[in-house]
């Protein structure tokens, strides 16, 4: 299908993707997003989710542990720069919904006035399903598995096998349902096959079961449960065929008889009585079933009026392996007319006949016999909607895709300082109020994919954009990113155009400019980039960059990892030079990723990191993260921030270059971090967390115009979490935590609770919180905050939601000399729209 042959709506998405562009292009953007790009896939029985990031984050855990609608994940930023830690505008990736993966949401909510690096992700989902989050496979990636639930085929239409080659699965696994996060992924050499997710009950309990195939004979169902013992033991053989003859006898003894249908030999209008007559009541299983089989059917009857005939049998055929329920008697109706329509008429004879056999009586028993009558057994060679086999596929059947947002906020504080001076001649008081905030933010994240059979090419647009209402000035422009990307399905070649983070490798930073990324070898990959710096500490002129990267992927089961080099220069000087290597590990319980980033030019590490998420028995989640850098990054134009010079060549005209080196390297301060975190379900309801953390940020010598700055010495923080979901309704999430900090300066320790409360489905959210904080200093001053906060979310529609956020916080110092107390309002409200 040619590009430029695109449908009239295309068109018009289009146009508002321009115009949508076009004011963006105004905007002038001043704070940074987090948020890059979600993507979802199919890795073995689970639909992924990947979220990836524009800075190094690290999964904490996430609540509740069982199959939900709602879930709150926690996650830290790992050595973030001053324009994420200053964020103050939410973000949200959405997926509309694919076979068993449910449409979802994730939300990010920055939260007014803080700091810290704990972060937080909402997850909404449009049914309960079981969700199993992760590390990804690098530092700027968390996964969420939807545990047994697969995408929707894609792929072009192909022959349907013979009944007789789907006879045989092997189960590999089998557990409670609302256990659903203990199921194993299916090993790589299994993920050939199809994969069959089915809820069963067995003893009164609902179970889940994942099983593989098609296996035309036992014997070859029997090689594969061998192979799959290692790792299953109870691995087990399925007559698929048999059981399912069993599910739908179950069926038909528990529907009721009803008045009998005609011959099927007889029209339709000779029995107008019989065509009368009311269907059965349905039969009705427990309600996860129901759920479940609800869906397969919606899945089943979309793909059969998309004419995808072969994922709507594989959607019917799971349908009629749960146990018996309200679906299972049309599914048996349906799957026929599936066989029939996918041009395979001898198919549909054998499943009409077991439906009429079975349900002998009713209206749907006249259709299906009127059916069996009219198939005509020479139309399978005519059928247009099957290829056949080495033909060449059709272009995908989504050629193009929009997505985006425009959000809009008002951000608005007040302060009140009361102040009480001891003085010799008397005490002296002071009350003070301000407006200490008072702005309009606007956001915008663009996207749009074109696909083609040989290609895909991908838009995207983010910039934040402010107006300060108290001077009625606006912020220095500064756009998130602006890109064109276009890859050849059969080369591999990719190509990026525009203000972009690192395709991958090391510390490189916002850029604009170009990056290239072909395979050159098996499991090998070459990435280059090249343009000028646009996240500048300092801004000096003349800048450029270029970055060479290669990438090693399945060489060994399960690492990957790539070696670098990064090579700055400004006016014509050597910025940063810079070597260096990440390793990566990633299974089914543990994902480990390294990085070592040394300078040639400073000659010293830039940094050394090394971040691990481990499942551990019973559900218990370990993370942990070991890291050490230089803050700023070393590089030659960090000298500009003490000489006050205004470029790198105005600064060597005052001294050598190994004196503005030792300059930079004087900058930069090392700062070191260690975390561990422990997370354990301890019923279904509730779950605790441990966060035991270590942090040291070094001495700055006295240089240029800055004074010199102390280490801050060892600082410990010690915090416990304890997470109850669903207390008082199915959807809420409840936090109760306590932490406590000790440093050389001072020893603080602070309670908070908060909550996740959604109403009316996902319309309504309702986020209260309370903090209160102690701190003693060595210096004798005792400080104390209590700070309560509450933000809401309402979806007024498909497309636009309303958001808010209101914090107070009152505060108390009392010091040998002084004693202040003050309060402080901050608040924004605001909307996001959906443009696509």
């Amino acid at each position: 299908m040619s590009m430029l042959s695109v449908s009239s709506a295309a068109l018009r998405r289009l146009a508002r993707f321009a115009l949508a562009c076009g004011l963006a292009a105004v905007l002038a953007p001043a704070q940074a997003q987090l948020l890059e790009d979600l993507t979802v896939t199919q890795q073995g029985a689970d639909g992924v989710a990947r979220l990836s990031f524009g800075n190094a984050v690290r999964f904490v855990q996430q609540s509740p542990t069982t199959p939900a609608d709602l879930y709150r994940v926690s996650f830290e930023l790992v050595a973030p720069d001053e324009a994420v830690l200053n964020q103050i505008v939410g973000e949200a990736r959405a997926f509309a919904g694919s076979g068993g993966v449910p449409e979802f949401k994730i939300s990010y909510a920055v939260g007014t006035g803080r700091r810290s690096t704990a972060r937080q992700l909402t997850l909404q989902l449009a049914r309960k399903v079981a969700v199993r989050v992760k590390q990804g496979p690098n530092a700027r990636a968390i996964d969420f598995v939807f545990v047994g639930q697969r995408l929707a085929e894609t792929a072009p239409p192909k022959p349907i096998a013979p009944a007789s080659d789907k006879r045989y699965a092997v189960l590999l696994q089998r557990v409670p349902a609302s256990e659903g996060d203990k199921l194993l992924p299916i090993p790589l050499r299994f993920q050939n096959l199809e994969s069959i997710s089915t809820t069963t009950t067995i003893g009164g309990v609902e179970m889940l079961e994942v099983s593989v195939g098609y296996f035309a004979t036992e014997a070859e169902a029997e090689s594969a449960r061998q192979a799959a013992l290692q790792r299953f033991p109870q691995a087990a053989i399925v007559d698929l065929a048999q059981r399912k003859q069993e599910t739908l006898q179950a069926a038909a003894a528990a529907t009721p008889a009803a008045p009998a249908a005609p011959p099927a030999s007889a029209p339709a209008a000779a029995a107008p009585a019989a065509a009368a007559a009311p269907e059965p009541p349905p039969v009705l299983a427990s309600e996860e079933i129901e759920k479940r089989a609800a869906a397969l059917m919606t899945s089943g009857r979309e793909a059969l009026t998309g004419q995808k005939y072969e994922a709507a049998v594989n959607a019917f055929n799971q349908l009629l392996l749960l146990p018996p329920n309200s679906q299972s008697r049309d599914a048996q109706e349906l799957i026929g007319l599936a066989w029939e329509r996918a041009g395979s008429p001898a198919r549909a004879k054998t499943e009409y006949e077991l439906y009429l056999r079975l349900f002998p009586q009713g209206e749907g028993a006249q259709r299906v016999a009127q059916r069996l009558a009219s198939l005509d057994f020479g139309a399978a060679a005519a059928t247009p909607a099957l290829r056949q086999a080495g033909a060449p596929a059709s272009a995908a059947s989504e050629p193009s895709r929009y997505n985006g947002s425009i959000s809009q906020y008002y951000f608005g504080g007040k302060a009140r300082t009361q102040s009480l001076v001891n003085l010799s001649s008397g005490i002296e008081q002071a009350t003070l109020s301000r407006t200490t905030e008072s702005a309009i933010v606007t956001s915008v994240d663009l996207g749009a994919r074109f696909v083609s059979e040989d290609s895909e090419t991908r838009a995207v647009l983010r910039g934040t954009g402010s107006t300060n209402l108290q001077t009625t000035s606006r912020n220095p422009s500064l756009v998130n990113a602006f890109y064109v990307d276009h890859k050849r399905t059969a080369s591999g070649l990719a190509i990026r155009v525009g203000r972009q983070t690192a395709i991958s490798g090391g510390l490189l930073g916002l850029f604009d400019g170009v990056s290239l990324a072909y395979p050159v070898g098996q499991g090998f990959k070459i990435d280059v980039m090249g343009g000028k710096p646009a996240n500048n500490l300092v801004s000096a002129p003349g800048q450029r960059l270029f970055a060479a990267v290669l990438e090693a992927d399945g060489l060994f089961d399960r690492f990957g990892g790539n070696i670098y080099l990064i090579d700055q220069t400004v006016e014509g000087n050597t910025n940063r030079r810079a070597v260096g290597a990440e390793v990566r590990y990633s299974d089914e319980k543990v994902s480990i990723y390294s990085l070592v980033d040394y300078d040639t030019v400073f000659k010293g590490l830039n940094a050394v990191s090394l971040q691990g998420s481990f499942l551990a028995p019973a559900q218990t989640s370990i993370t942990l993260l070991v890291d050490g850098r230089k803050a700023p990054t070393l590089q030659l134009t960090n000298a500009l921030i003490s000489s006050g010079q205004p470029s790198i060549d105005a600064l060597l005209l005052t001294m050598p270059l190994d004196q503005a080196i030792a300059l930079a390297r004087a900058t930069s301060a090392t700062a070191k971090q260690a975390l561990l975190s422990v997370s354990r379900p301890m019923s279904e309801r509730w779950q605790l967390g441990m966060d035991l953390r270590y942090s040291e940020i070094g001495a700055l010598p006295a240089v240029g115009i800055f004074e010199a700055t102390p280490a801050t010495g060892a600082q410990y923080g010690l915090s416990a979490l304890l997470t109850g979901s669903n207390l008082y309704s199915t959807r809420d999430i409840n936090t109760f935590s306590v932490s406590y900090l000790t440093t050389p300066m001072f020893k603080g320790a602070q309670l908070s609770y908060s909550n996740l409360t959604g109403l009316r489905g996902e319309v309504f959210t309702l986020e209260p919180s309370l903090r209160f904080y102690t701190q003693n200093s060595t210096d004798g001053v005792k400080t104390q905050r209590i700070t309560p906060g509450l933000r809401l979310s309402y979806k007024y529609s498909s497309r636009t939601s309303l958001l808010g956020e209101t914090i107070v916080e009152r505060s108390k110092t009392d010091g040998p000399l002084n004693h202040d107390s003050s309060t402080s309002v901050f608040f924004y409200v605001g909307y996001r729209y959906e443009l696509f």
